[in-house]
């Protein structure tokens, strides 16, 4: 698992990264992405980019897309992680 504290929350990074990893099925960490590389470099096709939204959802307890927001519109590891933490603060859920 890809290791990035600057300007994050480390427990919503951290279930982040390990969720991407689960569903990369890396138990290993050390992944080999980046939170700068976009979401496809980091191995998330469609399918598995579904499966770890609906994984997020159940771990945060938030939907950041589920309003006028779009996945399409996140491009990165970091700014996926960026729109959960938004959330997070917006709704008051979290881990």
């Amino acid at each position: 698992m890809l290791k990035d504290t600057h300007g994050t929350d480390d427990a919503v990074q951290h279930t982040i990264l390990r969720e991407i990893d689960s569903v990369l099925l890396n138990d290993e960490g050390g992944s080999g992405y980046s939170l700068d590389d976009p979401l496809l470099t980091a191995g998330l096709n469609s399918l598995l980019l579904a499966q770890l939204l609906l994984q997020l959802e159940t771990e945060l307890g938030v939907d950041p897309f589920a309003g006028d927001r779009s996945i399409t519109d996140v491009r990165t590891v970091r700014e996926l992680i960026a729109v959960y933490e938004e959330s997070i603060q917006t709704t008051g859920a979290g881990v």
